[in-house]
């Protein structure tokens, strides 16, 4: 049978590309036996309303076109979050695609999302919000909400050194207490990162204790306060070093509640401030893999 698919592109990811890879994209299925909808997303939020209205309209799979924080919107729209999912990274650190090992090229692409070949991902929830890749409270929620209110034009992930650099400047001390679904707390923390991937931004890699393909979520519980120690903790996280210790916590859960003042990012978009109720939706996400 011919596979109908909804291409859901934000035509000013990666600069502006997106716009026309998305049109070649479809061609690309088209010629593969699939029949491809494209839909251009004019403003934030519009992903997520066209996945939701798709419900009724009998696609085969939703592919996303952009950065993660596209797909984040795609999948808090559809009604059913195990509906087939697939991407083509046109973002800034394209984390899910670097953990799935997806082609950045357009051909070899729509052959993946052709073939529709899925791999189940669990999927968290954040005070009400899906996420596929992780929830931070703490610093760096502060260096989500710097970039959200400067509202940066600059490209690629330079565009995050100078959030990066006003929070060193301005050094925020936040004091959290997560509190794990079998009741285990975890006190005087400076940061918490509830994650389901190992790489982070595009560039630091999690402790290996972190595994993808578990179907629970992992807690960093960070105990670092000052700045020199996390420099010292990000640098090794750089030469893929990052390890459980004393001042840095690894659980896994499949829920929790985080009492916090802190601001926190949702899947590297800022989320809001203050308390944060965590847990894993009921229902995995299955993303189209190579």
């Amino acid at each position: 049978m011919t596979r109908r698919l909804l291409v859901i592109a934000n035509p000013i990811a990666g600069g502006g590309r997106a716009r026309h890879l998305a049109p070649k994209l479809c061609s690309a299925l088209q010629a593969s036996g699939c029949v491809a909808e494209l839909y251009l997303t004019q403003a934030s939020g519009d992903a997520e309303v066209r996945a939701r209205s798709a419900c009724n309209e009998a696609f085969d799979a939703i592919i996303a076109v952009g950065g993660d924080g596209t797909v984040n919107e795609v999948l808090n729209g559809m009604p059913d979050p195990s509906q087939p999912l697939g991407v083509l990274p046109v973002g800034t650190a394209n984390v899910l695609a670097l953990e799935l090992r997806l082609p950045k090229s357009l051909a070899a692409a729509a052959q993946v999302i052709a073939k529709g070949r899925t791999q189940r991902h669990a999927i968290g929830i954040a005070n009400g919000r899906r996420f596929l890749l992780f929830c931070g409270a703490g610093v760096d929620g502060a260096v989500v909400q710097r970039m959200h209110e400067l509202h940066s034009r600059t490209l690629g992930k330079l565009k995050w050194l100078s959030p990066i650099l006003h929070t060193v400047r301005h050094w925020p001390r936040f004091t959290l207490r997560a509190t794990l679904a079998d009741g285990e707390v975890l006190d005087g923390l400076s940061s918490v990162l509830v994650t389901r991937v190992r790489n982070y931004g595009g560039v630091v890699q999690l402790p290996r204790g972190i595994d993808p393909q578990q179907d629970t979520l992992f807690v960093l519980g960070f105990r670092q306060r000052g700045r020199l120690a996390w420099l010292t903790q990000g640098s090794l996280g750089l030469i893929r070093c990052m390890h459980p210790s004393r001042n840095l916590l690894l659980r896994k859960t499949h829920a929790l509640h985080i009492d916090s003042t802190a601001p926190y990012q949702i899947d590297g978009d800022f989320g809001g401030v203050g308390t944060l109720t965590i847990q894993q939706n009921a229902i995995a996400a299955n993303l189209i893999v190579p």
